[in-house]
């Protein structure tokens, strides 16, 4: 695991993590980077002290339902704001051992989750992916892959309820 972070656990404080939260001093946590090269050294695009760790805020899930069509998230924090009908699509990215990927569906409608490329959720088939329901918010764990694709990755889930 020394490949992709280096240093102490963030230090997360207060009711939760969202815009402007910041991780502790120390804390290295890879986003939106390839998965490390054997290296205990930070990847391009990792976290770094006093950085966000929001991906993606105010985002509006694809309509329509599809993988092909879903909105690309990035590791890190997801605030899915619009989610206008049921199966409006969002797509993790690869999946890796280690990488976190958190989705808050604050949405009026619930959204349909797709792993990239061959990469399976809760070892449900890509093509079908899961559903994340309204109002809840959900910690997506890469625990397979190597992050760029060229073999299948794999995430489980840690579902929970929304708290504001």
């Amino acid at each position: 695991m020394g490949q992709y972070y280096t240093g102490g656990m963030p230090a997360i404080t207060g009711a939760g993590l969202g815009a402007g939260t910041q991780l502790g001093q120390g804390a290295r946590i890879p986003v939106d980077a390839v998965p490390g090269n054997g290296t205990s050294q930070p990847q391009s695009g990792a976290i770094m002290p006093g950085q966000q760790i929001l991906a993606n805020a105010g985002a509006t899930a694809t309509a329509g339902g599809t993988k092909a069509a879903a909105l690309q998230l990035g590791y890190g924090l997801n605030e899915l704001s619009t989610v206008a009908t049921n199966g409006d699509s969002v797509l993790l990215p690869y999946a890796f051992p280690g990488a976190v990927v958190i989705v808050s569906n604050d949405g009026a409608a619930n959204a349909q989750v797709f792993g990239r490329g061959t990469d399976t959720i809760d070892a449900v088939a890509t093509a079908t992916g899961v559903v994340q329901s309204a109002a809840k918010r959900t910690i997506y764990l890469g625990v397979s892959g190597n992050g760029d694709g060229s073999n299948a990755g794999a995430w489980v889930s840690l579902a929970g309820a929304k708290t504001s």
